[in-house]
């Protein structure tokens, strides 16, 4: 049965190299995004035995408990809050970066109204994350926002950190790295543990995280998520641990800490700056008093000091001077004495007179300068020689200008200071000459005499002013020495206190000081000290120096808070494998599988968001009034306010919209509102009065403030918005106020004040119409409150029902807005969709424990192998039912998908299919590729050998077989044809050999053609002779009409052929009439006959054998005694019948033909109907009213007939070529022997042959 040919096995283990290839391209990973991409398929996609949508908490009903005795699901329920455009739109929020204090505002509602467990945060609340822009006091107050939320809720709210490669600003460069620690990257932990230098993400800072009571404060999540085994930009794996420790954390918390201290500490130390401001004011006022004494000391000390001076200047010069008049007088007394000790020596007297007169005028200039040193009333002292020092300066002045302009013609400014400078010599030498003559004049002896005296009672005099002077400066030195220290003082204790309220400020500058196992914020050291300087004045101010913590992705966190635990109670096995939760007493909550020590591949659930028409309606809404498209904006609206008060639970919507308005009123929606609405839906409202996309906006919000938001109420991603949640807190306010409100009003009035009162009147004064008057109109309010009360309870109903849905959930707040670009598509969304939803997956695989199980890559392999083996197989298989066999492998294959598609989606096991289906498709295309090749070539070789002598189906059927011809045969239904050339004999003797040759070649191609046209199967050619069959090797339910057909079509042929040759005289030569005369007589005879191989063993012949064969030879050579060229039995033309009644036959005879004793009865077809003459018409109706006559033995109506007959017959002696007699004539005969020599009257109409 599985028995192979030789082409066959070669093609098979040929065929056995693509499975391998396959596995190669799978192991280095060169097919990974079609796997990924085959799990999204059974994810997500609609294919049969996809696994679709799924809840991930399913039937689960376990519980843990946690704070103690509170019992929550073990399984969270996971929400969604979206920071989206509705909330990006909301006043509250302003532009970014967006004040935290919303943020705080919308999760206190959330932990406070709807009781969730856990708020989880994919925003980065980091320095780094504010604008420069922003002023520091403003981002303080943003950031205690957040401080105070955490502060309140220190285990229920877990915020975000990211690995983004930007350094904490707080971080020194030095003691981590802000990048993203992966083991399948390099990371080594036992390196960081050694460098003491680990990775620290860019994280929040104090106050959101914080140190107190000796614990740090504030939980933290990493929203990394650094692609891994990514094929595109969906998130499949995620990273759900990070190795952290050392430094960071203690310089992360303290260094925030030390940049809001000039906004934190003001408040903190508000009375105590209070108290040093005034006690400065009042230091101040002081010390100006004192700044002033000492200021006015200190002008009196420079006074006395300047006095000192020119007192001292004033002696020094005049002891000098004293000195110098001294040696004068002395070399004036020795000149005089020689002067006087020889009078009478000329030449002596001519040298030393005018040495005398020199000394004389030398003393006569010092004594005048003397005596007027310390004389203030004579003013500026000028002389000879200060004005000829003053004018020689001025000429060497005007030398370097002239000299100046020399170089510098073009610059005029050098010639104007040329004319100032010469003017000034001018004045000058003007004054040298006015000097009076007085001046120049030398005094006597005498004169020099008396005022030296003078000189040295003014240098007496100086000495004691000196003296006096000095001891004022003393004085005056003291006093300001006082006064200063005074000062000093004061501005000691200024300053002390000043330090004081720049500390308590917090501008003092301060610096982080580590000491032995702890990190101190100290105010700044001076100088060199280096000891451990004073902690500033605000907690925290110290904190552990090393964080032996973990980093957990934002998902792991959450979980952490959801069970009340924290880093203590993860686990981590030793070779990486295994990530662990266990609770406070050791039993394990979570266990997730590992790769590569830290990533897990995210179990998709389902689509971010469900389908909603009214979401769509909005947009549609929102882009058709920015586009102007107000006829669509107009249309939309119906629909639109049809969904949108469809989501309200328990009311009946009016049936007609134009009834809307007035619903909306009786709701409770304000006039303002519901003209808008009047506005949208009429007709008659212009584009101009049109109300805006933003008055829609705030009809929705009015209107919504009545339904859930039914994206709450989705099956598997409930979710709102911010805004939601924020109004829904503002609307709880309100309503509870004025449930109060009305509850008070109402017990008022039913109180003793009111109704009490009036109905204690009534019973005294039961008919007092005014009493009653009050006591109804009493009870019409009391009514009226009551009814309002009641719409508020309702409202507060619906209310609370909003908040239940948050209810010890995980509440994943993330952004939802385009705009954020923190979008990516999932297994579920073509568009991109907020990649919150990342983390809101993993919650949801790690706590339900669905994981995706892949299977080891051996099996992937194996399972390659196997079905390319399988594949490679069936596509060379040539067996009985092959078709059928290959069939089934494609069947196989479809199925084998189909089961692991089916075995995912109950189990999640991602059984192999992308190799395996790759390499049996291949295997399969290429080997049945191959093998038709090889059967076409098998085809050509049997073609090549048969198809000269059988037809092209039977040599398709061989080669679908498989085999080689071979003896054997079956008894098949067929009609048997035979063909023959009327007297072919005389053709052989007339015509050459090569003529002959030619002759036959182009007849039997003619006659061939036609044959395989009508899907004969030749069975041989006996010389002029065909011999052929219908039925067989191909069965036809047709074999009989189509032989008839054939044999038609033939006669038709020849007579074209011999229309051909009549023109063809020189071709022909001496036997051209012979050749335009060529008949064909053709038997046929349907029936059960043995067809197959027959002959040697080497060498056999398709062909076909059996008694009605014979017969239908018989018909052939028997048509000639028949006058037909046509002659089929009976059998052929109710066979013929049954297919097609479009053939003319006529009944010939019921002949036993030699060598049979059965009678058959003969019939020739003359034609098909539709191209039957009148005349051949005319022909069959009295030929058969002959043969009615003859078979009666009426044989001389029967000769009448056939006498008719004979002149209408379509073929006629003389007339059609090569015709010798026709049926009407070979009847005629008949007729007559029979007339002679009657058969008598148990003659059965049969006619016994006696030759073939």
């Amino acid at each position: 049965m599985f028995k192979l040919s030789k082409e066959s096995k070669i093609t098979f283990f040929c065929l056995l190299v693509i499975p391998l290839i396959w596995i190669a391209v799978n192991h280095y990973g060169w097919i990974n995004g079609w796997k990924v991409k085959s799990v999204d398929l059974r994810l997500a996609s609609n294919l049969p035995g996809a696994r679709g949508e799924i809840s991930h908490i399913m039937d689960s009903t376990e519980e843990v408990v946690v704070d103690g005795n509170k019992t929550i699901p073990k399984i969270p329920k996971v929400v969604y809050v979206n920071f989206d455009s509705a909330t990006l739109g909301m006043e509250d929020v302003g532009e970014r970066p967006w004040d935290r204090a919303f943020f705080r505002d919308m999760s206190m509602a959330l932990l406070e109204k709807g009781n969730a467990r856990v708020l989880a945060f994919d925003f980065a609340f980091t320095p780094k994350s504010v604008s420069k822009m922003v002023p520091k006091e403003n981002s303080f107050r943003s950031d205690s926002a957040m401080g105070d939320l955490v502060l309140s809720y220190p285990n229920n709210v877990v915020l975000g950190n990211v690995y983004s490669m930007v350094s904490t600003p707080f971080v020194p460069d030095t003691i981590a790295s802000s990048s993203l620690p992966r083991f399948d990257d390099g990371y080594s932990l036992e390196s960081s543990i050694t460098n003491e230098f680990y990775n620290y993400p860019e994280s929040p800072t104090y106050p959101m995280q914080n140190f107190i009571n000796k614990k740090y404060v504030g939980r933290a999540g990493s929203f990394s998520v650094p692609p891994y085994k990514a094929v595109d930009s969906v998130k499949r794996w995620v990273p759900i641990w990070f190795p952290a420790g050392g430094k960071a954390h203690a310089y992360n918390i303290l260094g925030g800490k030390a940049s809001n201290l000039p906004f934190e500490m003001p408040l903190q130390h508000k009375q105590k700056i209070l108290v040093l401001e005034r006690q400065l004011k009042d230091l101040e006022s002081n010390e100006s008093s004192l700044r002033k004494n000492y200021d006015k000391l200190s002008e009196e000390l420079i006074i006395s000091e300047a006095k000192r001076e020119n007192a001292k200047t004033l002696c020094s010069n005049l002891s000098e001077g004293i000195s110098e008049l001294e040696g004068y007088e002395e070399a004036i007394k020795n000149f005089s004495s020689v002067l006087e000790s020889n009078p009478n020596n000329t030449q002596l007297i001519a040298n030393v007179k005018p040495l005398l007169d020199g000394k004389l005028k030398e003393m006569t200039v010092l004594v005048r300068r003397l005596s007027k040193l310390g004389d203030s009333s004579k003013g500026e002292e000028i002389s000879y020689e200060n004005l000829i020092k003053e004018i020689g300066s001025q000429r060497v002045k005007l030398s370097r200008l002239k000299k100046n302009l020399e170089d510098n013609p073009a610059i005029p400014v050098f010639q104007q200071q040329i004319d100032l400078t010469l003017k000034v010599i001018s004045d000058l030498e003007m004054k040298l000459s006015g000097l009076t003559s007085e001046e120049s004049k030398v005094m006597s002896i005498e004169e020099i005499s008396i005022i030296f005296s003078q000189i040295r009672e003014k240098l007496k005099s100086n000495i004691s002013l000196l003296e006096k002077c000095t001891s004022e400066v003393e004085l005056i030195e003291n006093k300001r020495k006082s006064s200063k220290n005074s000062l000093d003082n004061i501005l000691a204790l200024m300053s002390g206190l000043l330090l004081s309220k720049d500390r308590f400020s917090g501008i003092a500058p301060t610096e982080l000081v580590e000491s032995n196992d702890t990190l101190r914020l100290v105010y700044a050291r001076e100088g060199n000290d280096n000891g451990l300087g004073n902690l500033i004045d605000s907690l925290p101010n110290e904190v552990p120096l090393h964080r032996e913590r973990d980093i957990y992705t934002l998902g792991v966190e959450s979980l952490l808070a959801y069970y009340g635990l924290g880093g203590e109670n993860v686990l981590i096995s030793g070779d990486g494998s295994t990530f662990s939760i266990i609770d406070n007493t050791g039993k394990p909550l979570i266990e997730v599988p590992l790769e590569e020590k830290q990533w897990v591949e995210v179990n998709w659930f389902s689509k971010w968001s469900e389908h909603s028409v009214f979401r769509s309606l909005k947009v549609d809404a929102k882009r058709a009034y920015a586009e102007k498209d107000f006829e669509l904006y107009r249309n939309l609206m119906p629909d639109f306010f049809v969904n949108l008060l469809s989501q309200i639970e328990n009311i009946t919507v009016p049936k007609n919209i134009s009834d809307y308005p007035d619903f909306l009123l009786e709701m409770g929606i304000e006039e303002e509102e519901v003209e808008i609405v009047r506005k949208l839906l009429s007709s008659k409202t212009s584009d101009d009065n049109l109300p805006s996309f933003k008055d829609l906006s705030r009809v929705e919000d009015a209107i919504s403030y009545y339904a859930i938001p039914h994206t709450l109420r989705a099956k598997y991603n409930p979710m709102c918005g911010m805004k939601d949640v924020i109004q829904y807190a503002r609307f709880q306010d309100e309503v509870v106020a004025k449930i109060s409100e009305l509850e008070n009003k109402t017990k008022i009035l039913e109180g003793p004040k009111y109704l009490e009162k009036i109905n204690a009147a009534l019973i005294k004064e039961p008919g007092n119409k005014n009493y009653i008057s009050q006591q109804k109109e009493i009870l019409d309010v009391i009514r009226q409150n009551k009814e309002k009360l009641d719409l508020k309870l309702a409202e507060f109903e619906i209310i609370e029902e909003f908040f239940s849905y948050f209810k010890d959930a995980i509440i994943m707040i993330g952004p939802e807005e385009k705009t954020f670009n923190d979008l990516a598509p999932t297994p579920f969304d073509k568009a991109e969709t907020p990649k919150v939803a990342v983390h809101g997956n993993l919650i949801k695989t790690i706590s339900s424990g669905i994981y995706i199980k892949r299977l080891p890559d051996q099996i992937d392999h194996i399972v390659t192998l196997g079905l390319g083996l399988l594949m490679a197989f069936l596509s060379v298989y040539q067996g009985k039912g092959a078709s059928w066999v290959k069939a089934g492998g494609v069947a196989f294959l479809l199925g084998y998908l189909f089961t692991a598609f089916v075995v995912f989606s109950n189990t999640h096991v991602v059984w192999p299919i992308t190799a395996p289906a790759c390499a049996g498709i291949s295997t399969s295309f290429i080997g049945l590729a191959v093998m038709v090749v090889i059967e076409q070539k098998a085809k050509g070789r049997l073609k090549g050998m048969f198809g000269s002598y059988v037809s092209s189906e039977l040599v398709d059927q061989m080669v679908e077989s498989g085999k080689e011809p071979s003896l054997g045969g079956q008894e098949t239904p067929i009609t048997a044809f035979f063909s023959d050339v009327q007297a072919f004999s005389s053709f052989s003797e007339l015509l050459s050999p090569t003529g002959l040759v030619d002759l036959m070649n182009e007849y039997l191609t003619a006659m061939t053609n036609i044959l395989q046209e009508e899907r004969g199967t030749l069975d041989k050619y006996i010389g002029d002779a065909i011999v052929a069959m219908y039925g067989a090797p191909i069965p036809m339910d047709d074999h009989a009409y189509q032989s008839v057909r054939t044999a038609i079509l033939m006669q038709q042929e020849q007579i074209k052929l011999r229309e051909k040759w009549s023109h063809e005289a020189e071709k022909w030569g001496s036997c051209h009439g012979l050749v335009t005369k060529m008949q064909t007589r053709i038997g046929c005879n349907t029936g059960t006959a043995t067809v197959g191989n027959m002959g040697a063993l080497d060498r056999f012949n398709y062909t076909m054998m059996g008694d009605m064969v014979n017969l239908a030879a018989r018909c052939e050579s028997g048509a000639k005694a028949y006058g037909a060229y046509i002659m089929i039995t009976e059998e052929t033309k109710i066979a013929s019948e049954k297919t097609r009644d479009d053939i003319a036959f006529r009944y010939l005879d019921r002949i036993v033909v030699k060598g049979r004793k059965q009678p058959v009865a003969m019939y020739e077809p003359t034609g098909f109907m539709s191209e039957l003459s009148q005349e051949t018409q005319d022909c069959l109706d009295c030929f058969k009213q002959g043969i009615d006559k003859y078979l009666l033995q009426d044989w001389d109506g029967a000769l009448g007939m056939f006498e008719k007959a004979k002149d209408l017959e379509p073929n006629k002696p003389g007339i059609t070529p090569g015709v010798a007699d026709n049926p009407s004539i070979i009847l005629i005969d008949r007729c007559k022997v029979m007339k002679e020599n009657p058969p008598g009257s148990d003659w059965d109409g049969v006619y016994v042959m006696t030759s073939k």
